[in-house]
């Protein structure tokens, strides 16, 4: 089938004296090329030309015996403008394309012919489509050329996807037609598809994690209540334990001493032993009775206002003849001015005697020294000595209940530190250690904040420690 392109031509007889006739043919002509431009949205063309057809359609009666020269000026301005409005539809990157009313394909612009191949003459449905006849229910032709806009996807049988925008057109023989611009979208569905499978996912993560976190809710509440089980346990039969431990204690005190009868050396030895694993037992008995005190929040009935060099030097001398026992110098170095603070003054001594005995404990010789000092907004203690440190893998977990160190020898309950940084907690502040010290590069350091009391009597929180010290922190 011979091909049709899409022009505009004006047939011009090139006489003195046309008359009406002509200057109506003109007008059409224009009225043509300015409806198509308008069609297409390029307004830019569509004004100027209008405005040329309202020009000629006034001063053309006037012409007289001008009207050919004046004709030939319009004919070279509608070439000049079908030139025009053919280079933007050949410049675009969208495929157009002009179907007739016929199914024929009378214009395909440079992009559509890369796309789809040059189909110039050919039907829409069997070049397009690749179909013998019209696509029945999906072809938009009959709406178009009646005046309507369409826009809808088509997915071709190779898998891409193109966004059609349809609209009425004028050929240059007056057939109404469809102007059809082709994008193609292939990639922004092929992305919409991943976003799709990838909220999916996302959404099946999302339901299953929350199923394990319910789940884990689950075994922390029995967890937590296992807890309440065990710590009702310990208080009640510790409290059964401590009465008859301490009245046998009394008992062997009193044996010692001679109030039942005559005690040998040898009898006074054992009975000295004998007192000695009660101590551990009656130690063991009072610290666990302070867990469940300590999980209760009682800790707070028991504050006050106090000086912490008072609590600090209480807990030195209870502590001073078991360093002298093992020939340890023990320093101490304390504020000038006492500093206030709110606390337990039984419970602070307790730490810092748990410290300081721990620190004596695992050194043979050398040093121990408590070091206090008031900061900007609390009060830091340091407990450091020159023992036999802290294996690295022990350092973690020697914050918890019943934790034993590897290089340890001597009894003990595994409490200790426990409790104090359960007590250092409770008043607001935090504890951490070290090994080796970064001062001496041996031994242990410990170290607890408190907040620092104002004159207003409320307590202010204790600085996030060094990077160093949180490095270590168990």
């Amino acid at each position: 089938m011979a091909r049709k392109r899409a022009f505009l031509t004006v047939n011009v007889q090139r006489k003195r004296t046309v008359g009406w006739p002509f200057r109506l043919l003109v007008i059409c002509g224009m009225g043509i090329l300015v409806g198509s431009a308008f069609c297409l949205g390029d307004t830019a063309l569509g004004l100027p030309l209008a405005a040329c057809l309202l020009v000629g359609s006034m001063i053309g009666p006037f012409m007289g015996g001008n009207e050919a020269e004046w004709a030939r000026h319009l004919e070279k301005l509608l070439k000049s403008e079908r030139d025009r409005f053919m280079g933007i539809l050949n410049s675009l990157d969208e495929g157009v394309v002009i179907i007739g009313p016929d199914r024929v394909i009378r214009f395909m612009n440079p992009s559509m012919i890369r796309q789809f191949g040059d189909g110039v003459g050919s039907h829409c449905y069997q070049h397009l489509h690749g179909r013998e006849g019209p696509c029945q229910g999906l072809c938009k032709l009959p709406d178009v050329i009646k005046g309507a806009t369409e826009r809808w996807e088509r997915r071709f049988a190779d898998g891409t996807v193109y966004e059609i925008v349809s609209s009425p057109f004028a050929d240059s023989d007056q057939t109404p037609c469809m102007l059809a611009a082709f994008r193609n979208v292939t990639r922004e569905k092929l992305i919409e598809v991943e976003l799709m499978e990838l909220n999916q996912i996302k959404s099946e993560l999302l339901t299953e994690k929350t199923r394990e976190l319910e789940q884990i809710s689950k075994e922390v509440a029995k967890l937590r209540e296992e807890k309440r089980r065990i710590i009702r346990f310990l208080s009640a039969i510790t409290h059964d334990l401590r009465a008859p431990l301490s009245a046998t204690q009394s008992c062997l005190w009193a044996i010692k001493d001679g109030y039942a009868g005559p005690v040998n050396e040898e009898q006074r030895d054992l009975l000295q032993r004998s007192t000695r694993r009660i101590d551990g037992l009656l130690s063991l008995i009072s610290d666990l009775l302070d867990i469940p005190r300590m999980e209760a929040g009682l800790l707070v009935q028991e504050m006050q206002d106090l000086s912490f060099n008072e609590v600090a030097e209480r807990a030195v001398d209870s502590v001073e003849s078991l360093a002298k026992e093992k020939h340890l110098d023990l320093k101490v170095e304390l504020p000038e001015t006492s500093p206030r603070i709110r606390g337990s003054s039984r419970r602070l001594q307790q730490v810092i005697v748990n410290l300081l005995s721990n620190a004596i404990n695992y050194t043979e010789e050398g040093t121990v020294s408590l070091r206090v000092a008031e900061t900007e907004d609390g009060l830091r203690v340091e407990v450091i000595d020159t023992g036999v440190g802290i294996p690295p893998g022990d350092l973690p977990k020697i914050f918890q209940d019943f934790f034993r160190g590897s290089n340890v020898k001597s009894d003990g309950t595994g409490l200790g530190l426990s409790l104090s940084r359960r007590i250092v907690e409770a008043h607001g502040g935090r504890m951490w250690a070290e090994s080796p010290c970064s001062e001496t590069g041996k031994g242990s350091k410990f170290t607890f904040v408190l907040p620092k009391k104002t004159d207003t009597g409320a307590a202010v929180s204790p600085r996030t420690a060094s990077d160093a010290a949180q490095g270590s922190q168990a």
